[in-house]
C-alpha cells in the first residue's frame, strides 16, 4: 500500500508531538528562569505634599451633638432650637386656645462611656437666636442655675437609647415661651458626672434629634366636652459648641474635630510598581504626635479613600466597597496602620488616577477623638507617613 507524502508527513508530525508530550520537560523558550521573589519597600509620602484641610462637616451638620465636661480638658455643650408651637389648635376648622397640662423633653443618647456611673444631662433655657456661627462664649452666660430647666439622670444600665423629663404644674414656668420668641423653645445641654466624660446626643442631622411634646386641653363649647391634644415638635436646628477649638498647625496632620478636618497624602511610586507589579501587601503607617484621646468604649474609625482626581481639598474620592481601609482608634493608641492593598490596586496599570489618598474620621464632626499625626515635615524620617509595600514583579522567562 502506498502512502501519500502528505499523510506520511502528518504521521511523523503527530509522532513528534506525542514524543514531546511524554518526554522530560525541555522548553527553554517557555519555562521560567528563576524563583518568584517578593520585594519589600517603604515609601514615605511625597515631601511637603501632605496637607490638612478643615471645614468639611460643620457642627450643625454632624450626626450627633458632643457634650462633655473636661474630657480633654475643656467643655462642649449642645444647643437645640425646636420648631415653633402655635398658640391655638384647630378643631372643626376653628382655631381654639388651649391650656397646657404638661410637656416632655426627650433626647437620644447615641453613645457614652458605658463603664461610667452617675451621668446626668442638665437642660438650660436659652434664647432661640443662636445659629451656626454661635460660639461657646456667646451662650456661656445662659448656663446658670437660674436658667436650669431640668436634670435628667442617665440610667447606669443605659448604653444608648431615649431619656426624657416631664414638666407639669409649677415647673411649666421653666419652659414658658414669651411672645418675643415666636413660639420657639431653645435648650442648652451640658453634663455632670463624677469624673470628666462625654456623651453623644442625637442631633437633627442624624435623624434622632430631641423632641419637645406638649399635652394640652381645650374646650369645644358646642360639644360641652374637653378635648385632649398632643403637640409634638422636633428640632428645627441643633449644633454643639466647644470651649477650645482645634488649633490649625500646618506642620502636622490633623483629622476630625468640628468643623471636621481631612488629610491629603501623596506618594511617588516608581513605574516598576505602578505599571507591572502585583501587590502582595500594603500598609499605610501613621504616627500620632500624642496618644490618641477620646471617649472610652466609643472609639472613632480612621478611613482612607483613594483620590480619583487631585484637585487639593476638593479632590473627589473613591468609596467602592472593600477599597476603603479603616482602623479603629482606641483611646491611648500610639501607632496606626491600615491594610491598604485594595486601595493601592486602584493606582496600578493604565490609569490616570494619582497616587494619593484622603484620610477622614467617622463619625465626622461628631467624635471626641481628634488625632494629630506627624507629617513629612517631621525631623525624624521614621515618624513620617509611609506605605510599606510587598510586591511581585512579572516572572522572568528565559529566551532560547
Amino acid at each position: 500500500m502506498k502512502w501519500g507524502i502528505g499523510r506520511l508527513l502528518a504521521v511523523i508530525t503527530i509522532a513528534g508531538c506525542q514524543e514531546k508530550l511524554t518526554a522530560p520537560a525541555d522548553c527553554p523558550a517557555l519555562c521560567p528562569g528563576g524563583q518568584p521573589q517578593v520585594f519589600d519597600e517603604v515609601f514615605t509620602a511625597a515631601s511637603g505634599a501632605d496637607s490638612s484641610f478643615v471645614g468639611y462637616v460643620q457642627p450643625h451638620q454632624a450626626g450627633a451633638l458632643l457634650v462633655s465636661n473636661g474630657l480633654e480638658g475643656f467643655e462642649e455643650r449642645g444647643l437645640v432650637r425646636f420648631l415653633a408651637r402655635g398658640s391655638t389648635v384647630t378643631v372643626r376648622d376653628t382655631a381654639r386656645s388651649f391650656t397646657i397640662d404638661s410637656v416632655i423633653l426627650s433626647f437620644t443618647v447615641v453613645a457614652r462611656d458605658t463603664n461610667l456611673t452617675g451621668l446626668q444631662l442638665l437642660l438650660y433655657r436659652l434664647t432661640p437666636s443662636f445659629d451656626s456661627s454661635t460660639t461657646f462664649a456667646a451662650v456661656a452666660p445662659a448656663f446658670v442655675p437660674e436658667s436650669l430647666i431640668a436634670t435628667i439622670d442617665v440610667p447606669d444600665t443605659l448604653n444608648a437609647g431615649t431619656i426624657r423629663t416631664v414638666l407639669q404644674g409649677a415647673d411649666l414656668s421653666r419652659v414658658e415661651i414669651p411672645a418675643s420668641d415666636s413660639g420657639r423653645l431653645a435648650v442648652g445641654i451640658r453634663i455632670a458626672s463624677p469624673v470628666p466624660t462625654g456623651v453623644r446626643v442625637g442631633a437633627l442631622a442624624g435623624g434622632a434629634g430631641p423632641i419637645f411634646t406638649t399635652y394640652v386641653t381645650l374646650d369645644v363649647p358646642d360639644t360641652g366636652t374637653a378635648k385632649l391634644r398632643t403637640i409634638p415638635l422636633g428640632a428645627a436646628f441643633s449644633t454643639h459648641v466647644s470651649e477650645v477649638l482645634q488649633a490649625v498647625d500646618s506642620t502636622v496632620l490633623a483629622v476630625g474635630g468640628a468643623p471636621s478636618a481631612r488629610v491629603l497624602l501623596r506618594f511617588n511610586l516608581p513605574s516598576r510598581i505602578r505599571d507591572s507589579a502585583t501587590i502582595v501587601r500594603a500598609t499605610l503607617e501613621l504616627t500620632p504626635v500624642a496618644p490618641i484621646m477620646g471617649l472610652p468604649t466609643d472609639p472613632a474609625r480612621l478611613l482612607s479613600r483613594a483620590v480619583l482626581a487631585d484637585v487639593g481639598a476638593k479632590s473627589p474620592v473613591s468609596s467602592v466597597a472593600g477599597r476603603v481601609p479603616e482602623d479603629t482608634l482606641e483611646t491611648g493608641t500610639t501607632a496606626v496602620s491600615l491594610e491598604a492593598v485594595r486601595l493601592i490596586e486602584l493606582w496600578l496599570g493604565a490609569t490616570a488616577r494619582p497616587a494619593a489618598l484622603m484620610l477622614s474620621l467617622t463619625p465626622e464632626a461628631a467624635s471626641f477623638s481628634r488625632p494629630v499625626f506627624y507629617s513629612t515635615r517631621a525631623a525624624d524620617p521614621a515618624l513620617r507617613p509611609r506605605l510599606r509595600i510587598s510586591y511581585l514583579l512579572p516572572f522572568p522567562f528565559e529566551t532560547p
